[in-house]
C-alpha cells in the first residue's frame, strides 16, 4: 500500500508491504526491513536495523502525529488529487496514471523528453471526452508505458517522469 505524506512542504511517498513475515518499508527508493508489534492503540514497538524504538502514532483527519524517540513529527496526507493541484511537488519520480478506464489518443512527449511543470505528456479519451494530463514536475520523461490506441484501466501507469 502507497501512501502520500506531505512533512514541511515536502512530498513523501511511502509504502508499505508486508514480506515473509516482515514488514517492507520503502521511502523514496530506499527499502527498509521493520519488525513491529502493537503495543497499545496507537503505541509501536519497532525494530530497525537491530534497534528497537517506540513510536508513537496520533491520526486525526489527514493530520498524523508521529513521536519517535521524544520528536515529534507532523505529516499531511496528500490525495493524487491534491498532489496534481498542488506546487509543493518540486522533485522526484512521478507516475502519470489514467484517471478512468480510457483510450491512448495522443502522446505528446517520448521517452528522454524534457519537460515543465503542468506541461501536457499524453491524451486520453473517456466516455467520449479528451483529457490532457499534465507534468507534475519538472524533468525528464523516463518511460512510457503505453502506445497510442491502448485500452488502459484505472489507476494504470502511462508514463514516468523523474526529476533525478
Amino acid at each position: 500500500m502507497t501512501y502520500t505524506f506531505k512533512i514541511r512542504d515536502q512530498i513523501y511517498k511511502i509504502t508499505l508491504e508486508k514480506e515473509d513475515g516482515q514488514l517492507q518499508v520503502e521511502i523514496e527508493g530506499r527499502s527498509i526491513p521493520v519488525d513491529f508489534e502493537k503495543i497499545e492503540d496507537d503505541l509501536y514497538s519497532v525494530l530497525i536495523d537491530g534497534k528497537s524504538v517506540s513510536i508513537g502514532v496520533f491520526r486525526k483527519g489527514k493530520k498524523v502525529q508521529v513521536f519517535i524517540e521524544g520528536e515529534l513529527y507532523e505529516l499531511e496526507a496528500v490525495s493524487e488529487r491534491e498532489q496534481r493541484k498542488t506546487s509543493h511537488i518540486v522533485s522526484g519520480i512521478q507516475e502519470i496514471k489514467s484517471p478512468m478506464p480510457s483510450r491512448v489518443v495522443k502522446i505528446l512527449k517520448g521517452e528522454g523528453d524534457e519537460v515543465a511543470p503542468d506541461e501536457g505528456l499524453i491524451v486520453v479519451e473517456a466516455m467520449k471526452m479528451e483529457s490532457e494530463l499534465k507534468s507534475p514536475i519538472a524533468g525528464k520523461v523516463k518511460n512510457v508505458m503505453v502506445k497510442e490506441g491502448d485500452a488502459v484501466e484505472s489507476g494504470a501507469v502511462l508514463l514516468v517522469v523523474s526529476s533525478e
